[in-house]
């Protein structure tokens, strides 16, 4: 037992599970921070809170280690919890430390007194308070044990003030058996394995969807092994994007809403689907049309409770990805199969050459305004293959995940599960993870302007990116719905007057330029990286072209990649 306050507990927990960094907006609990410092922790003071739980987040999905994020008492913590979504929703270890009120004057009406705890509550795995100083370093081990245990996810840990500046006798921290994730692997029951290697040996024309659990588990190299030695074809999920390179013969791209209509062909068309790690949800499946309700479904989920949710699954496997797919290889083997190339893989070939001779001719236009296919071209061209590219939301998603070729398999590719202006502070986070490999944030006009005053965090801490805005001038897919719904009238509810963020980045002592011709978008974004300073591209891009989104191509104008 050793005497010390709680803010001293807690950081010390957090410096034996490995905490790095500690982003935040400074506020309240000054022992804290004098406590993380002197722990040898970074703290790392963002603009916004909400900006600091995204820049957890992409630390915590690249590095594969948690992160922590803390907003004070009252409108922090509220600001916190609103950037929490997305750590929940693409199940990443992020720990949202709040400060609260002393116990002493609760209900007093003490200044910014409020009940953080709701707002936590439908995003977050764990969701407590610290009350006592003796308990501090204890609660936030656990936190960080429950973050990092089963299917990763944020939790959250309301510390009241009396208890983080009040002494206690504390034990000491434990070294933890596990700082990074997944902190444990279980394995699939061994029946659903044989009923599962059974149903795939007779199929006919399966289809692997890989989703973001595979990437969480690190196991793209197992479900690239079973692919090969079955000849099955590969599709992954937006989470699940980096499974498998995409230059394999056995990639067909990314499923779903956000997809190539090649890719959602040959999902369509198969007679077995494997999901690993994955939902089903309604992205993944273009709300449960690709497959049909009719296909014979495969899954396997580190959570029970998520498989046969939404489609009737023929055979099941509770387990963690990595270790229930090498299980699954196991018995292949042991069932002795020589299975022989597939005859349907023909049709899969003629395929992906169609689309990609499509998607090929528009990704080297010269048109202007320029096209964003030619961008994500561009883009490729600058990043290595462990390079991190950083999606946002929305039409970036689209067109990032499906035009995007990952080269080697992992995770170099995040995108936002579901919030605009996510990525450029995940984009600083992740720099934080990844040393001198590049990063580069892909975003719209509308989700940059979010979170951009985060250009003084990245120069002030020097973590160079380079975020790439496609500047339409609107939000773009709002803008498409108004006119095509509103009998081909726009709304002013979508449209932005003009506004160069090259400028903008300039105006904060970092690298910007705008571009208006596709010639000049490579050596734009090598000059940018070479600046060795936070950078902004600003690309004026062709409003009206459409991204690859499965219900655009039911239009006229839709395009049929």
């Amino acid at each position: 037992m050793t005497r010390m306050t709680g803010a001293k507990a807690i950081a010390e927990t957090m410096k034996a599970y490995g905490i790095e960094h500690f982003f935040h907006v400074s506020g309240g609990m000054i022992s804290l921070f004098i406590e993380t410092e002197n722990a040898g922790i970074d703290l790392v003071l963002a603009r916004s809170e909400k900006a600091a739980a995204y820049m957890a987040d992409g630390y915590s999905r690249v590095s594969y280690k948690p992160s922590v994020c803390y907003g004070q008492a009252g409108p922090g913590a509220i600001n916190l919890a609103a950037g929490i979504s997305e750590a929940y929703w693409t199940c990443t270890p992020v720990i949202a430390l709040t400060g609260s009120t002393s116990i002493s004057d609760l209900y007093k009406f003490q200044y910014q007194e409020l009940d953080e705890m709701p707002f936590f509550e439908p995003t977050t795995k764990w969701n407590a308070h610290i009350y006592q100083a003796e308990r501090a370093g204890e609660i936030t081990r656990d936190a960080l044990n429950i973050a990092l245990s089963g299917c990763p996810g944020p939790v959250h840990i309301n510390l009241h003030y009396d208890a983080a500046n009040n002494e206690a006798d504390i034990k000491e921290t434990t070294h933890p058996s596990h700082t990074t994730y997944p902190s444990g692997r279980t394995r699939p029951d061994h029946e659903d394995v044989k009923k599962t290697a059974e149903i795939l040996a007779n199929s006919e024309r399966p289809v692997i969807v890989a989703g973001g659990g595979v990437i969480i588990s690190r196991a793209w190299n197992e479900v690239i092994q079973l692919a090969e030695t079955l000849f099955i074809p590969v599709a992954t999920t937006l989470s699940g994007k980096g499974t498998i390179p995409d230059e394999h013969p056995l990639s067909i791209g990314v499923v779903g809403r956000y997809s190539s209509s090649m890719t959602n062909k040959i999902v369509e068309d198969a007679d077995v689907v494997f999901y690993i790690g994955s939902k089903a949800g309604g992205m993944a499946t273009d709300n449960w049309t690709v497959p049909g309700q009719n296909a014979t479904i495969l899954q396997l989920d580190v959570e029970p409770e998520t498989i046969g949710r939404n489609y009737h699954v023929a055979s099941r496997m509770v387990c963690d990805a990595k270790k229930g797919v090498q299980d699954l290889i196991t018995v292949l083997k042991e069932m002795m199969l020589k299975p022989e190339k597939r005859s349907y893989l023909q049709q899969v070939e003629t395929l992906k050459k169609e689309w990609t001779d499509q998607a090929s001719a528009v990704m080297s236009s010269e048109a202007v305004p320029i096209k964003p296919h030619r961008v994500i071209k561009e883009i490729r061209q600058v990043l290595g293959d462990q390079d991190i590219l950083v999606a946002d939301t929305g039409q970036m998603g689209a067109w990032t995940g499906v035009l995007y070729p990952t080269i080697a398999p992992g995770r170099t590719y995040i995108r936002a599960a579901g919030t605009l202006g996510w990525s450029l502070p995940a984009a600083i986070g992740a720099k934080f993870a990844v040393g001198n490999n590049k990063v580069l944030d892909v975003t719209g006009d509308g989700g940059v302007a979010y979170h951009i005053s985060e250009l003084e965090t990245a120069l002030r801490c020097d973590k160079p990116f380079v975020a790439v805005v496609f500047n339409n001038i609107t939000l773009g897919m709002l803008h498409y719905g108004f006119k095509w719904r509103g009998e081909g009238k726009a709304l002013k509810s979508s449209d932005f007057t003009d506004v160069d963020y090259g400028k903008v980045a300039e105006a904060f002592n970092c690298y910007g330029q705008r571009i208006e011709r596709p010639g000049e978008l490579k050596e734009a974004m090598e000059n940018a990286f070479d600046s060795g300073k936070p950078a902004i591209i600003d690309v004026m891009i062709d409003r009206y072209e459409l991204a690859p989104i499965s219900s655009y191509r039911k239009l006229p104008q839709g395009r049929p990649l």
